[in-house]
């Protein structure tokens, strides 16, 4: 019998699962309660960074300000909170382990501690009611400023710029010069923009970061902008953004390749009014960065005055890596850059008098600008008379010329081009070749620009020249320009040929000042603007 039921197999599976089932039923509590509390493991650290922050506000009174944040966020067990407040230093010298120090100093920052029980389901069958998890939040008060770099509010030419950012995004864009002016005008909240394109690209709640990494157009970046712009009251400027946003197309870019949003791109709320972005810059910037054509061929035909032909063809480099155009920072990185620019300008100048003869001049500009640079270099906070913020810019090298280059190569900036001797003149028994070049220094120096409270209010903005600057590219290179005659006398060529170049100059330097200005770039100078200004600001830190 005994020897039967030993060597039986019925009934075997059903053993073998009994046996198992405190195996199983432990696999299935350590997946569910362990992702249970994993879950409750995020969620603790949101209340404890909201904490941080709310103690960081006023760290005599940490804990008081830390646990009423708590109450407010309705966390739904018991919890213990846990405030120790200290000094931070934002030395990049220190280890970022090392930054925050218990107790040192005056109090500038808090660290808060959260702890609770996160409770189990599976493993109740073996006693284990809950799982302990604890996190940790550091905030300190932070002096924060925003700089941009790139270009001056002037007015501009719509037809011109039209053209050229038309060009980049391979749309129709149909702005009047009253439009580009309002967006010239305007400022608009940099944050509360973020905010806005959260909702326009349908961007899942987050930190301001996670934002700035996410995909999205070029339209919806400047459907965002005109909400602000709506809501701020700057109708005209609104407009304007409304109707590029429908003309921008569907390029899509990274505004995080552009904005550096600094310490405050953890946090999913700023304060709004904080930090401003002026709305040409953001134009100019998300449709150069959303556009995969890096050149453009305008033709500008008759419609300048005392030109009869005028075709100018301009190249864009791409922006140097890790390198934004509008930084929030609490020190001297990142540093910001404008991207590099080739500018090749042929024009016709038509029925000229040369010596008794009317003949048509030729003349080509070539204008390489390197990228400006700028960075933070102190915020003083000591008073309110003294407050203010230093920015540290120095120009690019510059190359500009009379003479020919091959437009093929424009685009590639790997590659230095040749600008070769070109014929200015060419009629019967007279022939006139010539070539100009002004070098603008490649070893500028930084130079410090202090920016007051009140130029901060008004976004005001400062230009940092380079030592070599000229003061307009037309002019200065006839100047220098370096004539080959054939055909007569050298002198009265040359005084004749210059006397007529002069005219023009003025109309020359307009047409490229204002395809730089759209461009952010300058010959010669770096436009430097302190958009923003906070002392004390409350920032997660670690």
């Amino acid at each position: 019998m005994i020897r039967r039921l030993f060597g039986a197999r019925r009934g075997g599976v059903g053993i073998m699962i009994a046996a198992s089932m405190p195996v199983l039923i432990g696999a299935t509590a350590l997946a569910v309660d362990l992702g249970s509390a994993m879950l409750e493991t995020r969620q603790l650290q949101g209340a404890a960074d909201a904490a941080a922050m709310a103690a960081a506000g006023d760290p005599r009174r940490a804990d008081a300000l830390a646990r009423a944040a708590i109450a407010t966020d309705r966390w739904p067990g018991a919890i213990t909170v846990t405030t120790t407040p200290g000094h931070y230093s934002g030395d990049r010298a220190i280890a970022p382990a090392d930054r925050f120090v218990a107790g040192a100093g005056t109090a500038n920052a808090v660290r808060v501690t959260l702890s609770t029980p996160a409770p189990s389901y599976f493993a109740r069958i073996f006693g284990i009611r809950s799982i302990p998890i604890s996190r940790s939040a550091t905030a300190a008060q932070i002096n924060l400023a925003s700089y941009s770099l790139g270009s001056r509010l002037a007015a501009l030419n719509g037809g011109l710029v039209n053209g050229l950012l038309g060009g980049l995004t391979g749309s129709n864009i149909s702005l009047s010069v009253m439009d580009y002016n309002a967006l010239a005008g305007a400022n608009i909240d940099l944050f509360g923009f973020i905010d806005a394109l959260r909702t326009t690209a349908s961007i899942s709640a987050g930190s301001y970061d996670n934002a700035l990494d996410t995909t999205v157009t070029a339209g919806q970046v400047l459907q965002a902008a005109a909400s602000v712009a709506q809501a701020n009251g700057d109708l005209a400027a609104a407009a304007a953004l409304k109707l590029l946003a429908g003309q921008a197309g569907s390029n899509s870019l990274k505004l995080g390749a552009l904005i550096d949003p600094g310490l405050l791109g953890g946090q999913d709320k700023v304060d709004p009014g904080a930090f401003k972005v002026n709305a040409m810059d953001l134009v100019t910037a998300a449709l150069e960065t959303a556009t995969a054509k890096r050149q453009v061929a305008l033709d500008l035909g008759a419609g300048i005055p005392g030109l009869a032909q005028t075709k100018v063809t301009v190249a864009i480099g791409e922006r140097p890596e890790h390198s934004p155009w509008l930084a929030v920072s609490d020190d001297g990185d990142p540093v910001i850059r404008t991207a590099q620019a080739r500018i090749y300008a042929e024009t016709v100048i038509g029925g000229a008098s040369l010596l008794g003869k009317i003949v048509s001049i030729k003349l080509p500009l070539y204008v390489e600008m390197a990228s400006a640079e700028a960075r933070l270099k102190a915020i003083d906070c000591s008073t309110d008379a003294s407050r203010g913020v230093t920015i540290e810019a120095k120009t690019g090298p510059s190359t500009l010329a009379i003479g020919s280059v091959d437009t093929a190569q424009l685009q590639d900036f790997t590659t230095e081009l040749a600008v070769n001797k070109v014929t200015l003149v060419h009629a019967l028994l007279l022939n006139v070749d010539g070539r100009a070049t002004i070098d603008l220094g490649a070893a500028e120096n930084w130079q410090p620009v202090h920016f007051n409270q009140a130029q901060i209010d008004q976004a005001a903005i400062q230009t940092v020249s380079s030592s070599s600057a000229v003061s307009g590219i037309a002019e200065s290179l006839i100047g220098n320009l370096q004539l080959d005659v054939s055909g007569l006398a050298l002198g009265p060529v040359v005084g004749a040929l210059g006397s007529t170049l002069m005219l023009v100059a003025p109309v020359l330097d307009q047409v490229i000042d204002t395809i730089t200005s759209a461009l952010g770039v300058h010959y010669g100078q770096a436009d430097v603007r302190v958009t923003g200004m906070r002392c004390g600001t409350p920032a997660l830190v670690a």
